[in-house]
């Protein structure tokens, strides 16, 4: 989906509810919804921790739209990933410095700070993680040191994981090329 389907899906949802409901979005549907250029994805992934809604609902609203909730692995069509808090890697929304992205008559939609996202993609930290993070310094002007903060917020085990330090380093080397390139 792109973010023309992404707000279709979000309307749908929207109009088949009939009380307020929270989603608090990261990965590719929190950066689609900021207008990274050309970005798509298959999922919204949806921090069930930090969102609100009566999941009865909220389920029948995602069907009505289109979007199953927590599909079999083997699903590649549009879904929404409610991510529980074993799974999360994601800092709870700081006050004042979480985001609206999307709102409607029921359902809003908001996503963590930015330093707080691009500390979640710090976990795999691919090509596609790489970019999305390029995209958020580059709009931005986010440092290091507020990123290095935001991996501090990380819930355990992923603030302390060996993986993610070793990618934290490998992006305050990049952060240096990309703002030395022209």
């Amino acid at each position: 989906m792109d973010k023309s389907e992404l707000v279709s899906y979000l309307e749908k949802i929207d109009g088949a509810l009939s009380r307020p409901c929270l989603l608090c979005v990261y990965g590719s549907a929190a950066f689609i919804l900021l207008d990274q250029p050309a970005r798509t994805s298959l999922d919204i992934d949806v921090a069930g921790p930090y969102s609100e809604a009566d999941m009865g609902e909220l389920r029948r609203a995602a069907q009505a739209a289109g979007l199953p909730i927590n599909p079999q692995e083997s699903h590649q069509k549009d879904h929404i990933k409610w991510v529980s808090p074993v799974r999360l890697c994601l800092a709870a929304p700081q006050p004042r410095s979480e985001l609206i992205l999307w709102r409607g008559r029921s359902l809003t939609v908001k996503t963590v700070s930015m330093p707080d996202l691009i500390a979640s993609k710090l976990i795999r930290y691919d090509a596609i993680d790489q970019s999305d993070i390029q995209y958020l310094v580059i709009q931005r002007s986010i440092g290091y040191e507020e990123i290095c903060a935001a991996v501090r917020r990380l819930p355990p085990p992923f603030a302390r994981d060996p993986v993610l330090l070793e990618n934290l380093a490998a992006l305050k080397e990049d952060l240096e090329d990309w703002r030395s390139a022209p």
